[in-house]
């Protein structure tokens, strides 16, 4: 996605009070296609409807299919109806309830030995973000997500070997995602993710709305 390509944009008026933006894009490193449609009501909610065409080539399952977003510094209170209150993945949410649950962006982060994916939640209705005044911005899956909130980036992550080695930015990095490949890993070493588990490179969609939301 890092070299996304905007192919095609169209904009629609639906009615007095909603506004239909469809954006359709080129992934060229995967040889496949990209549309996002993001539908704006006059109340200030956006409906954002994201869809996944591979390409011919020989492509290897995704690790994951979704987007992400930065919310400023302040918004540092995740609020959650979904698995919880630990991270949960696709093969990995049996022990994970499903309830609300809320905590502190810093708390979503898991200390692995080495800086990686951590903290998705699954199966997750609805996800705010909101300030030390209850106001902030909600996301609602139609009907589930799989969400993460962190004050890195993935690049961070990725790139760093030890927590230290990671600066706290100044913004929080919001995974609103559709799915992940599982974890694997039955013999706690190299297993595989059971193909039930896994996502096959093939046509992809989801949606979900973002609302404002205070207490």
């Amino acid at each position: 996605s890092q070299n996304w390509v905007v192919t095609g944009t169209a904009v629609d008026r639906i009615g007095p009070s909603e506004i239909r933006v469809r954006i359709r894009g080129s992934l060229p490193d995967v040889d496949s296609t990209n549309e996002i449609i993001y539908t704006v009501f006059g109340n200030g909610e956006v409906e954002i409807h994201n869809s996944f065409q591979p390409g011919e080539s020989d492509l290897s399952e995704l690790p994951r299919f979704g987007m992400q977003m930065t919310v400023p510094a302040g918004f540092d209170t995740m609020t959650w109806y979904g698995r919880g209150p630990h991270e949960s993945y696709w093969d990995r949410k049996v022990g994970a309830a499903v309830g609300i649950y809320s905590g502190s962006v810093d708390e979503q982060y898991f200390d692995y030995s080495e800086p990686q994916e951590n903290g998705n939640k699954t199966d997750v209705r609805w996800v705010s973000l909101t300030r030390s005044d209850g106001t902030g911005l909600q996301a609602v899956g139609k009907p589930l997500l799989s969400v993460s909130a962190h004050w890195y980036t993935t690049e961070d992550m990725e790139e760093a070997k030890h927590l230290y080695e990671m600066k706290p930015r100044d913004f929080v990095t919001v995974n609103l995602d559709y799915k992940q490949t599982g974890v694997g890993g039955d013999d706690s070493w190299g297993a595989r993710p059971h193909p039930q588990y896994t996502l096959d490179p093939q046509p992809y969609s989801y949606s979900f709305r973002l609302r404002p939301t205070s207490r």
